[in-house]
């Protein structure tokens, strides 16, 4: 077990994430498509890149926030949570290309749209796993029952692979650039999911607050 401050304790394996995703953020605006003239018209003639690029980034940026509420809600990590983090990042490096590939074919091409909606497929999976091995590993500071599962639910991680495998499926047999679509709406639904269930939590938190007040005023009065 390596607590938060270890060799590669939660703090330095949070660090190490951002600065991968921060390189491959990077490498994937390198690879947008520069227009033939400065004009208007020329731009346009871009946008099927500027487009891929753009969701790509917020599909990587929202992985990113979950990654990080989620270091919230921990104390520690161990081996499995650290394997399962390179793995992530691994499959996660892959992102420029299979973003390159769409952007090449204008979403024309269905087996590059079908790479490109296995790999974020995959790349949500591992974020599962990522949850799964978090929860394991601090067992003892979750508690019990709904308490002991870390946000967001594993139904919403569950949905958001849900509308990807659709998004892929639909590219595979009638529409290229539906995975594309797919991978926005995984995105809106995504964070729409998190605000509410961080609201949840903070009215919750509020809640336990004012109940240990209540306690302790009749406490008091008792005295």
């Amino acid at each position: 077990m390596i607590v938060g401050g270890g060799f590669l304790g939660k703090d330095k394996l949070g660090a190490f994430i951002d600065a991968v995703y921060a390189i491959t953020i990077t490498i994937c605006i390198i690879n947008i498509e520069k227009p033939t003239s400065i004009e208007w018209g020329a731009l346009w003639s871009v946008r099927d890149s500027l487009i891929t690029y753009t969701i790509t980034f917020f599909m990587m940026i929202s992985m990113w926030i979950q990654i990080h509420h989620l270091w919230n809600q921990i104390v520690e990590v161990d081996n499995g949570v650290i394997w399962t983090c390179m793995i992530f990042l691994f499959t996660s490096s892959f992102i420029p290309y299979t973003t390159s590939l769409m952007m090449e074919s204008n979403f024309e091409n269905r087996y590059f749209a079908v790479v490109y909606g296995i790999l974020t497929i995959i790349i949500s999976l591992n974020l599962l796993f990522i949850q799964i091995a978090c929860e394991k590993c601090n067992e003892k500071y979750l508690g019990k029952g709904k308490n002991s599962k870390i946000m967001p639910s594993r139904a919403v991680m569950s949905f958001d692979i849900f509308i990807k495998i659709v998004g892929t499926l639909i590219s595979v047999f009638l529409w290229p650039p539906f995975i594309i679509i797919a991978v926005w709406v995984a995105f809106e639904f995504n964070s729409l999911a998190t605000r509410i269930l961080q609201k949840k939590i903070a009215k919750k938190i509020d809640a336990d607050i004012h109940e240990d007040e209540l306690i302790e005023e009749n406490n008091d009065e008792e005295c």
